[in-house]
């Protein structure tokens, strides 16, 4: 049960794996003006990051039983309309209808693979023009329809129904498709803006009251574009600022407030990470802890004040010591800091060790009340490729024998733990 939980945690710590520690600002505000915007310019908006405008044109192109719903409707239509008529060009519209579905639904297919492979060489704005060219065309076909019932057949009822029929589409796609207020604009003016003509010199009065209405019908079509438009700009800038802050505090929470390297949070979730991906790999994982030779006797003497600057001092050596981005150095209290070096050998960990503590000797720090009478730091090493048997308290465990053998060996020195197996370990010694 323990080990189960020790690998869901590590499985859950991931992320930090490749959190960046320095300084993060939370994302600017929208322009003041965005929300001001005309309509259509949405999935190009500045204000808006790739991965939102990929969310914005997928949720175009997630609206595969919409798109078939709106095929069917014109479809029916159109059939009512040959049946009542008997005129064979409706059959022919319908043709047209069945081949734009078909196009409509190939590119639904290509936008969903090349979503899958990471969104391809097109731009989303490109994908959503696309998108805009097939719905305007279903409102084309649309508009046919109406032409042709209100000027050849001046039948109010047939013209009633296709309205009717006609309205309830451009309503529900005026708001599945909110994410492109030019998509919405377009369809709307090529649909209603000839039933507007067609009905304003109708045969009788009561197909010319059609008209006032199919203009109120188009005003509030766009009305609702801008709205939903705004919002859903408003609904990303509160999703970015949500970001931004959640990103300043798990900085904040795996940062040390002192010396502005990783804590000993960030290093734990760290450790548990590369512990597990070692373990699955087979892979060497090293651990060096330092600690300040006489810290206490250095604020005794210095005051503490000075003892900060010279944690600040130690962790910045210790960050400059590491050379790869999977590696990770830490304070893990008062005066200890860690590096940890996934996939790294004794070799490899004593040469980061050594190159540490040199630093620090030779910034030449003054230490009235050490031998050496400079600051100096004590390390110890340890390495090994862990089994599915062990645990991170192992190599810890390894680490911190070979810093007090460091101490115990006069400090200022680099001690390196024997492997788990038996082999000794050495000593690499400055004076």
């Amino acid at each position: 049960m323990f080990r189960e939980a020790f690998y869901q945690r590590a499985d859950a710590a991931r992320d930090v794996k490749n959190i960046n520690l320095r300084p993060l600002a939370c994302p600017n505000a929208f322009p003041q003006r965005v929300l001001d915007m005309r309509v259509g310019l949405l999935l190009s908006s500045p204000a808006l990051s790739d991965a939102q405008r990929w969310q914005l044109a997928s949720s175009l192109y997630d609206q595969v039983r919409s798109l078939i719903e709106g095929s069917v409707a014109l479809l029916a239509a159109l059939a009512v309309c040959a049946f009542t008529t008997g005129w064979r060009g409706f059959w022919a519209l319908a043709v047209a209808t069945l081949v734009v579905t078909i196009v409509r639904l190939f590119h639904w297919r290509s936008f969903v693979v090349a979503r899958r492979g990471g969104g391809g060489p097109r731009s989303p704005e490109a994908w959503a023009r696309d998108y805009t060219i097939g719905i305007c065309t279903m409102a084309c076909l649309w508009a046919m329809v109406v032409i042709v019932v209100s000027f050849q057949f001046h039948d109010m009822m047939l013209l009633m129904f296709v309205l009717l029929i006609q309205n309830a589409w451009l309503a529900g796609a005026g708001v599945r498709n909110a994410a492109s207020p030019s998509a919405i604009l377009g369809q709307t003016l090529i649909a209603v803006v000839p039933t507007i003509i067609c009905t304003l010199f109708g045969t009788s009065l009561l197909v010319r009251l059609l008209s006032p209405s199919c203009f109120i019908f188009m005003f509030v079509t766009l009305k609702i574009a801008r709205f939903y438009g705004a919002q859903i700009l408003s609904i990303m800038e509160s999703e970015q600022r949500l970001a931004g802050a959640n990103a300043q505090l798990l900085h904040l929470s795996c940062t040390d407030g002192l010396t502005g390297i990783a804590n000993r949070r960030a290093f734990d979730e760290r450790l548990l990470a590369d512990w597990a991906f070692a373990v699955r790999g087979a892979l060497d994982i090293a651990l060096v802890i330092v600690d300040v030779d006489y810290f206490k006797r250095y604020n005794d003497h210095y005051g503490h004040l000075a003892g900060d600057d010279c944690l600040r001092t130690v962790a910045r050596h210790a960050a400059g010591a590491v050379l790869r981005d999977s590696d990770l150095a830490a304070r893990y209290g008062g005066e200890e800091f860690v590096v940890l070096l996934p996939g790294t050998s004794d070799q490899g960990a004593i040469e980061v060790a050594e190159r540490l503590r040199s630093a620090v000797y030779e910034a030449n720090l003054p230490h009235a009340a050490s031998g050496l009478g400079r600051l100096t730091v004590s390390v110890g090493v340890a390495s090994m490729a862990p089994g599915l048997q062990d645990l991170p308290a192992k190599l810890m465990t390894m680490a911190d024998q070979a810093l007090y053998k460091a101490k115990q060996g006069g400090r200022n020195q680099v001690h390196v733990a024997p492997p788990p197996h038996g082999v000794h370990g050495g000593t690499a010694m400055v004076s």
